[in-house]
């Protein structure tokens, strides 16, 4: 009988503990619903006091003229990432040429 009662004990323990961690999760979750809740609210604010379309063009377009587009990049990137690829292998080569000898 005392072996029951200690297991009962344990048992009443655990479910202590379990509601316990289930309060901390309502309370977290009910925090991460008040922040979505907010961040919606300023997405719809800024939607609302956002410009119109015309000028969001306009203002692309003028970017456009500036800016180089990254397809433009492109190949650059790719031949410098080759030069990168064979002076790494050349440098291990080397290295390892080194090591043996």
């Amino acid at each position: 009988m005392p072996t029951l009662t200690m297991e009962i004990g344990k048992l009443m323990a655990q479910v202590d503990s379990l509601q316990k961690q289930l309060g901390a999760i309502q309370k977290e979750v009910s925090q991460t619903k008040n922040q979505v809740t907010d961040v919606h609210t300023e997405l719809l604010n800024f939607m609302a006091t956002v410009q119109h379309k015309a000028t969001c063009q306009a203002i692309h377009e003028k970017l456009a003229e500036l800016y180089v587009p990254r397809s433009e990049l492109a190949p650059i990137k790719a031949v410098a990432g080759m030069i990168a690829l064979t002076t790494i292998t050349a440098i291990g080569a080397a290295f390892f040429n080194l090591i043996l000898k």
